[in-house]
């Protein structure tokens, strides 16, 4: 009984975890699996935290071009200041975390 293999359906959606194409999945290729989601998890909030840098500096350059009125910009500085607190919030955070996490190495 112990012996036994374990088999998965035909039409399984865990099918794509045999990476070797063995018709076995086995730990090495669940550990490979959540390996690679991790560093796609990770890749996808390095990315998060360019865009809220770089949104941040074309936004100082969008609002000190002449195109905008003073009245505007007046107008609408408290929204500019949760603006800038919510993005360097964002690269805050996973720079905050990416130090964290190094240190567990």
């Amino acid at each position: 009984m112990a012996d036994e293999q374990k088999t998965l359906q035909q039409d399984s959606e865990f099918n794509e975890l045999d990476l070797d194409g063995d018709g076995i999945v086995s730990d090495q290729e669940i550990k490979t699996l959540e390996a690679i989601e991790k560093r796609d998890k990770m890749d996808a909030q390095k990315k998060m935290a360019w865009v809220a840098m770089v949104s941040m500096l074309i936004f100082t350059a969008l609002v000190f071009l002449p195109i905008f009125p003073d009245t505007r910009i007046k107008a609408l500085a408290d929204l500019f200041g949760l603006f800038y607190i919510g993005m360097a919030s964002v690269c805050g955070a996973y720079m905050g975390m990416t130090a964290y996490m190094s240190k567990g190495k």
